[in-house]
């Protein structure tokens, strides 16, 4: 389970994190990618939307490989 979560965060960031049952963590993680992607369509908003998704992508990695299923 710890290596699919980590495998499904590293193409789609909070999803991963919904198979380890973190939800409030996998939402604010979904959240931050959709922020993330419509900044980057707006082009000026790439500024902020690139670190964003950034942040949210090393947050969701991290989450899956501290998962310690019980």
């Amino acid at each position: 389970m710890k290596i699919l979560a980590i495998i499904i965060n590293l193409f789609l960031p909070g999803i991963g994190t919904l198979f380890t049952k973190k939800w409030v963590q996998a939402i604010l993680q979904i959240l931050l990618v959709a922020l993330a992607f419509t900044l980057n369509a707006t082009g000026i908003g790439a500024f902020l939307g690139i670190p964003i998704f950034v942040v949210a992508w090393i947050w969701a990695l991290i989450t899956g490989i501290t998962y310690q299923p019980t």
